[in-house]
């Protein structure tokens, strides 16, 4: 009987902190909703526009991105005097990248497309999870960037995983580590991003975004984010001809 009554105070206990944990991940998920400017606006997003530089490998290039919201995604970057072309849809996905002295479209790697995919959802990380399909859970607390954070491990409908770190002051994303398939191994992609700052209709973007991936590292500052401008179709269609 004494064992039994140590069992039943061990599972109630679990149950209690089962329950806070749950609890606390809501309060947090709620809090980060609030810092991104709210369940409102989150949910009419339709397009995001946004430009800036990116820098990898000492070479700065103006880098553009259009997003049709679960639909589309384009990115344009100017580099050596040539015009590089990234588009990637639910279903598909092909790049053109002369830089790399590649002329001709081609399909991308379906490992880099299920990871890219995730771009598709401009309206946040940890927003509305549930109707994503994704599942989180409450790791702890931790630090991030050498500042208190939330630590969060997030499963996505694509059965990635990885580990965002939410700042425990402003509940900002502030790192995220991705864990992905590269080339038959699995690999650690770390993302730092920095400098938040609001759109005059009061949406927040993480304004620096710094990368490790294989082998380098890049880094993009955003000098310019539109919110729910037309974006036309034909953006994303394959070109012909190439």
């Amino acid at each position: 009987m004494r064992y039994l009554r140590i069992l039943s105070l061990a599972a109630v206990f679990m149950a209690a902190v089962n329950g806070l944990q749950a609890q606390t991940l809501q309060e947090i998920l709620d809090r980060y909703t609030q810092a991104m400017g709210g369940a409102d606006k989150l949910s009419a997003i339709r397009t995001q526009y946004s430009e800036g530089v990116m820098i990898a490998r000492e070479m700065e290039v103006p880098i553009r991105r259009w997003v049709k919201q679960g639909q589309a995604l384009r990115v344009e970057f100017d580099a050596l005097n040539t015009k590089n072309i990234q588009v990637v849809t639910p279903t598909g996905g092909w790049q053109y990248l002369p830089v790399a002295h590649k002329t001709e479209v081609e399909e991308l790697d379906p490992a880099v497309r299920t990871f890219i995919k995730s771009q598709l959802d401009v309206t946040g990380e940890l927003f509305n999870v549930e109707a994503k399909g994704k599942k989180v859970e409450f790791i702890g607390k931790d630090t991030a960037n050498g500042a208190p954070a939330y630590k969060l491990k997030v499963y996505t409908a694509d059965s990635l995983s990885a580990l965002v770190y939410l700042d425990a002051k402003t509940c900002f994303i502030v790192k995220a580590v991705n864990f992905i398939e590269y080339m038959g191994a699995r690999t650690e992609l770390v993302t730092i991003l920095s400098d938040y700052r609001h759109t005059p209709e009061g949406y927040a973007y993480a304004a620096t975004t710094e990368q490790t991936p294989i082998g380098s590292g890049m880094k993009i500052h955003l000098t310019r984010v539109e919110i729910n401008k037309p974006i036309a179709d034909e953006l994303f269609e394959r070109p012909k001809g190439k």
